[in-house]
């Protein structure tokens, strides 16, 4: 049997009519260089790591809080538990449509989270061309999006590259580091609200309580049917079943354009980011699903940590 590793991007042959907006190279972890321009070694590295280890929440006043993504609805596609995300209440609306041109014009999706104000967490690979290592331009964030609409369209923000976990060229896949924090040119978290990061062992959610307890958010290219990729989906209910190459292991359905998208569960009363999806195993005879992989929390601590000492 041959197993076949493909990044969770959807890659859409349409122009998006995005505005122009060129990126500056980012900052890859573990350089010994840094580009000011994007991050100031002393104070900003610090203050990212305090903001992000600390993970505490926005949740702005009058802003209505749901356990339920999809208002009421019920449905589900054969053996797809996927739900649309229709809530425009937090958590749920922390999370939104990252979209872009790759180096050869073709457009794409992702899904990223809103962790402060205008930070958003995304996988490296919506930012960055695995394969060539060039820079995705023309990169916006939509919060919440539902069939296709922002809460206003002065909300869509224009994104610039941060920090990276990995630029792909140790050539591993999938890769452990594949995540990316960008920056947004608005404070959407003072309306949207953020998500805050919980860095718990693999082992610990592959147990009870997180078994058949977490919540997969991400806009698949398949998903809904009838306009893919421009509402998200959840999968209430799924479940982190091990680790293997330094990556979760997890049973939440997924698609193309579900990558940078937030693995959830609610600690102490709080909805918390527990692994970012990356991709998924599939045999390569048949295209039959066997895993999928994500990114771990505590490992994106310890990246943010050591470039801030």
């Amino acid at each position: 049997m041959h197993l076949f590793f493909s990044l969770g991007t959807a890659a859409f042959g349409l122009a998006l009519g995005l505005n122009s907006h060129f990126l500056s190279p980012p900052l890859v972890a573990g350089e010994l260089t840094a580009d000011l321009t994007l991050v100031d070694v002393g104070g900003a590295r610090s203050e990212l790591r305090r903001t992000l280890e600390g993970s505490e929440p926005i949740i702005p006043a009058g802003l209505a809080i749901s356990s339920n993504p999809a208002e009421g609805s019920r449905a589900v596609i054969g053996e797809d538990k996927r739900v649309p995300v229709t809530s425009q209440a937090y958590p749920w609306s922390a999370v939104g449509q990252t979209s872009g041109l790759a180096a050869d014009g073709s457009a794409y999706i992702c899904t990223g989270s809103l962790v402060a104000e205008d930070i958003v967490l995304t996988s490296a690979h919506c930012i960055i061309d695995a394969e060539t290592g060039e820079l995705a331009r023309n990169i916006q964030f939509k919060p919440n999006l539902i069939d296709g609409q922002v809460a206003s369209p002065d909300d869509i923000a224009n994104v610039e590259p941060l920090l990276l976990g990995t630029d792909f060229a140790d050539g591993r896949k999938p890769n452990p580091d594949d995540w990316a924090l960008v920056a947004l040119d608005q404070p959407l978290g003072q309306k949207y609200g953020t998500l805050g990061m919980a860095p718990l062992s693999t082992e610990a959610l592959a147990d009870q309580p997180f078994t058949e307890n977490l919540v997969m958010m991400g806009y698949s290219g398949d998903f809904p049917v009838y306009n893919p990729g421009e509402t998200a989906s959840a999968h209430v209910g799924c479940s982190i079943v091990g680790e293997d190459l330094k990556m979760v292991l997890h049973l939440c359905d997924t698609y193309g354009g579900s990558s940078g998208g937030p693995i959830l569960t609610l600690m102490n009363g709080e909805i918390r980011i527990v692994a970012l999806n990356s991709g998924e195993v599939t045999k390569s005879e048949t295209g039959e699903g066997l895993v999928n992989v994500a990114v771990k929390v505590p490992r994106i601590l310890d990246q943010l940590r050591a470039m801030s000492n």
